[in-house]
């Protein structure tokens, strides 16, 4: 309203001034009440938002882990070289956790004439530069420095790169010069605080959570079963410990058991009818689930669940065969899943033993690739049955063939070829055909410089079997005309051709045991079948937490050794032992828990005297026990039968010997005098700076160190020609050739003397008297 005595020029200015000030005041308002959502935006950074939702907060704890080089990959300190030189080291963080903190702690010295300057060091991780320092004049030796790197910056899959620029001189100067160096301790750490995430109840995410396939610690694994667990639960742990095993590979794997009760964290359960666990409600006919842990809820238990044995035994070949096709939080088994008939020696992680294997099949084309003066040494890893026997041979054929920059004045560059860090053979880069039939040079159209090279190398007889390591490194000769001349190309690549080969198919298969190191290394002779099909497992009749454990910890080391699952394994008692007859056996107990401990007392090395433990006497053989010391047998401990195991303390060993049952058939025993000890076996097996020590056919095992003895008697597995066989047996008794030799000449001789003497008296007349 207004009032009718004013004037409409009056009434406009005021309607406009009104406006004005409501205009104003809406945008205030607006202002304010937008204001703090704004400031709350900016305020609370990207990873403090990924912690709140990703944490609940009652249960907001931190993990912390401390990485050395060694852990990053990288075997020895890093070494820079070069006015620029970088090295990379690689880590990784579990997909169900997340990075809040990090700290990089490095020591390093640097040559002391360097130009401190134009000399630095850059540190990236993911390719962003977390850092980068001076290097200082007079400082060069002892420093330490601590490198906090943002949490943000963290992926699954990490790169962190040392980048090393570095100059001596102010004028010309040789990029490779020999002053041009920084080294970094291998004393070094990253340390990594780290928070979990939440995930959903899936099938699809296996082996996750329980195996992160970015975690690069041993993983421990507890299963747990009811209080007297059925056989065929313990059979069905058996397969699924196999298949967690071969997803950790070199990691190792153990798999602490519990009764009863459930772990803190995750954990892989069984249940059977009205046999169950409690905290865990899951259907009871044949189910496979993944449910949240009832007193954890970031922790994920996996459930296998059952009426009878052959429900589980169902439901762990299914996870063990087809776990890609599993999905949502539970999966009802009504189907057996089919099974393949395997063969010996056809271990999916093992050489081929019926063909050349090429390097392709072993490593990634980008693996068998390197650049740059100083590149990084080509490691090719592969697994051979150890009852290849290359005798009287010059060993496994490998052709090898690479490619690389030729550079025709440098005259000292080399390809070095090393086994298991024991060098091989040389091979010069630039060096001309040694023969027509080697392809040593073909250049590419357009590519002159570009040589590819075949040469054929063995690799020699006693370095054959087991877990080894090819080492292929490039040495590319450093050359410079002069100061301020032109500078050698720094785009040097070279490569091992993925068709390279090496053939272990022409050999026969004889080995000599019991031999505990085959057993530790590769698992033989009982992966000589892949899924253990001829394997017999003999537990006591109601196995204790830690027997099952140990039993578990070798169904994965199987597994693991072979890259297949124990499928077909038997699992028996000491009553039942003859139905193992034409198997190989596994034994286990502890105390007085495995009776076949009594009933084999006259096979076993070690024998009870007036209450003090000896070492058998070694067993007397005509055959020769000193071969055992030849390189071309596979080497174990020479005979020692004077161990002296005198008192009544508790030993935990290992054992084997020839079956009882059944001849050329094995049995390694894994026993306790207390049931805990038995975690000794697993901490020995699954450590790999010990259990190099492990040789022979008995080994007592000590906290920190053991003690090896060869006892029992040898016997022999496989066959061989009998004349390979004849001449193997006889080469190092040049007495009994001797001998041979000469019943040979003394049968020949009586065998020629009649004829001689009848032909004698033809040739000779007769006297006239």
């Amino acid at each position: 309203m207004f009032c009718p005595t004013m004037s409409l020029s009056s009434f406009l200015h005021r309607s406009f001034r009104c406006l004005s000030w409501a205009l104003i005041l809406g945008i205030a308002c607006t202002s304010l009440s937008a204001e703090p959502r704004s400031k709350s935006r900016r305020k609370a950074p990207v990873q403090e938002e990924i912690v709140e939702t990703a944490v609940p907060e009652a249960s907001a704890t931190y993990r912390k882990v401390s990485l050395s080089f060694k852990d990053m990959g990288a075997w020895s300190s890093v070494h820079l070289r070069g006015a620029d030189a970088s090295r990379t080291l690689t880590f990784s963080v579990r997909s169900d956790e997340m990075v809040v903190a990090a700290k990089l702690s490095i020591v390093y010295d640097y040559s002391p004439s360097l130009i401190p300057e134009w000399s630095h060091l850059r540190i990236l991780l993911n390719e962003r530069v977390s850092t980068v320092f001076e290097l200082p004049a007079g400082k060069n030796l002892g420093n330490r420095r601590e490198i906090d790197l943002d949490p943000r910056w963290f992926a699954d899959a990490n790169f962190l790169r040392f980048h090393l620029i570095a100059h001596y001189t102010r004028q010309c100067e040789n990029m490779f010069h020999t002053s041009l160096w920084l080294t970094l301790n291998d004393i070094a750490k990253l340390e990594l605080t780290l928070a979990p995430k939440t995930r959903t109840n899936d099938l699809k995410y296996l082996p996750a959570p329980f195996f992160d396939k970015f975690d690069d610690a041993m993983l421990k694994l507890p299963f747990v079963f009811p209080a007297r667990p059925s056989r065929g639960a313990v059979q069905a742990a058996g397969i699924v410990a196999s298949w967690f095993s071969i997803q950790a590979g070199a990691r190792g794997a153990q798999f602490p058991v519990s009764l009863g009760t459930l772990p803190e964290g995750n954990a892989v359960v069984f249940t059977q009818g009205m046999q169950g666990v409690p905290g865990v409600n899951v259907p009871a006919d044949a189910h496979l689930s993944v449910i949240t842990h009832p007193n954890n809820p970031l922790a994920k238990l996996l459930v296998f669940s059952g009426v009878q044995d052959a429900d589980l035994l169902r439901a762990a070949r299914t996870l063990a065969l087809v776990s890609a096709t599993l999905a949502g939080p539970a999966v009802r088994i009504t189907q057996e899943t089919p099974m393949e008939e395997r063969v010996p020696y056809d271990a999916p992680a093992w050489v081929p033993s019926h063909r050349p294997v090429r390097f392709g099949e072993l490593a990634k084309p980008e693996e068998l690739r390197v650049h740059g003066w100083y590149p990084e040494v080509i490691r090719l890893n592969y697994r051979v049955s150890p009852d290849v026997f290359t005798w009287r041979t010059k060993g496994v054929p490998m052709q090898l063939r690479y490619r690389f920059l030729r550079l025709p004045e440098h005259k000292n560059s080399s390809l070095n070829v090393s086994l298991n860090n024991h060098f091989l053979h040389a091979f010069p880069l630039n060096a001309p055909w040694r023969n027509p039939d080697d392809v040593q040079r073909l250049n590419l159209p357009g590519s002159d410089n570009v040589s590819r090279r075949s040469d054929l190398l063995y690799i020699p007889p006693y370095a054959v079997g087991g877990k080894d390591q090819l080492q292929m490194a490039f040495f590319f000769d450093i050359i410079q005309q002069g100061e301020c001349q032109a500078m050698p190309p720094d785009n040097l690549q070279a490569a091992i051709d993925p068709e390279s080969t090496m053939d272990f198919s022409v050999f026969p298969r004889y080995v000599a045991l019991p031999n505990l190191a085959h057993y530790a290394n590769i698992g033989f002779p009982f992966t000589r079948m892949a899924d253990l099909s001829e394997t017999a497992v003999l537990l006591p009749d109601a196995p204790n937490a830690f027997e099952l454990g140990a039993y578990l910890m070798a169904m994965g080391r199987f597994g693991e050794a072979t890259g297949y699952p124990v499928l077909r394994h038997s699992l028996l008692t000491a009553a039942e032992v003859e139905q193992a007859s034409g198997m190989d056996m596994l034994v286990i107990g502890s105390a007085n828990s495995q009776t076949l401990m009594t009933l084999w007392a006259d096979k076993l090395p070690v024998v009870s005297v007036s209450g003090e433990r000896r070492v058998r006497e070694p067993d007397a053989t005509w055959l020769p026990k000193f071969r055992w010391e030849e390189e071309d047998v596979h080497a174990i401990a020479q005979p020692r039968g004077k161990l002296n195991l005198a008192g009544r303390g508790e030993l935990t060993t290992l054992i084997a010997f020839e079956s009882p049952l059944e001849a050329s058939r094995s049995v390694v025993l894994i026993h306790a005098d207390k049931a805990a000890d038995l975690q000794k076996v697993g901490d020995l097996l699954t450590n790999p700076e010990r259990i190099g020590q492990i040789q022979g056919d008995l080994v007592v095992i000590d906290d920190k160190a053991l003690d090896a003895a060869k006892v029992s008697a040898t016997y022999y597995l496989g066959s061989l020609a009998w004349k390979t066989k004849l001449g193997w047996l006889l080469e190092d008794h040049p007495t009994w050739v001797g001998i041979g030799v000469a019943l040979l000449c003394i049968l020949a001789a009586l065998a020629a003397y009649r004829p001689t003497l009848v032909l004698l008296r033809r040739l000779v007349p007769k006297r006239k008297v």
